[in-house]
């Protein structure tokens, strides 16, 4: 029987950078999180190929491959700047409503179940307990309280064909798109390719995007007046400046 253990100290180091989101939680913190959709090309034989393939989509390539694209709303933060929400005692604000992917911290629902085992390692500075103190978490490549991990799981799959419908028809139809696709999937590492929320809600008749703009547009100009001027953070600025931009014919219908 092999076994891991794990505990949260509640550092907030976890609490940096880019924060998957589902898409109901983007809908909901759209006053919150600078929102953006991540397409990233997954590798064939790479950890947690297999739970992968049923929340991606799929493309053919000019090579005549088929790539997976695992599509993901994101609260798109620069790694160097903390979530919105962390608050001053390191503790998180909206604890009670916090994002499933949060919830399900350490585990990852974007990978299979037996392979979570590096998941439990903390990074550089995390301070996460792993000790003969902390609980046991993971036996015999088994999750051993897998509720959160679910939660999480279900919503990814039950997402999924509207996701998918929308970056195949965008790979279809948006040469630019499809372009920059093509070259994250050539890049030596996985590549990404981020563009606006705003545009997988184009197509969904049910929902007021007026609405969604005036919520969202604030947070962007607040991170791109918090990213300006730093050469470092330059790839995030310019997509709050695009995506501000972008939601303006929205806001003044």
């Amino acid at each position: 029987m092999t076994e891991q253990r794990f505990s949260c100290t509640a550092c907030g180091a976890c609490c940096y950078g880019l924060l998957p989101l589902t898409v109901d939680e983007a809908l909901k913190s759209a006053h919150r999180f600078p929102l953006a959709m991540a397409i990233t090309p997954i590798k064939p034989g790479a950890r947690g190929y297999r739970s992968a393939g049923s929340i991606s989509a799929s493309v053919v390539l000019p090579s005549k491959k088929t790539a997976l694209l695992l599509v993901t709303p994101v609260s798109f933060i620069p790694t160097s700047m903390p979530c919105p929400e962390l608050a001053g005692d390191n503790l998180c604000s909206i604890h009670i409503d916090k994002p499933v992917r949060c919830k399900a911290m350490p585990f990852y629902a974007y990978k299979d179940e037996d392979h979570q085992r590096d998941m439990l390692v903390p990074r550089a500075g995390w301070q996460c307990e792993t000790s003969a103190d902390a609980p046991v978490v993971y036996r015999d490549q088994k999750i051993v309280d897998r509720g959160d991990f679910d939660e999480e799981r279900n919503a990814l799959l039950q997402q999924a064909p509207a996701l998918r419908r929308h970056v195949e028809l965008l790979f279809k139809h948006d040469t630019v798109f499809s372009t920059r696709v093509v070259k994250a999937t050539q890049a030596p590492l996985a590549g990404r390719v981020v563009i606006g929320f705003v545009s997988f809600l184009r197509y969904n008749k049910e929902l007021n995007l007026m609405d969604f703009a005036r919520k969202q547009q604030p947070v962007l100009e607040s991170w791109a007046r918090k990213t300006a001027g730093d050469a470092k953070v330059a790839q995030f600025h310019q997509y709050y400046r695009e995506a501000v931009s972008d939601l303006d014919r929205y806001i003044s219908v």
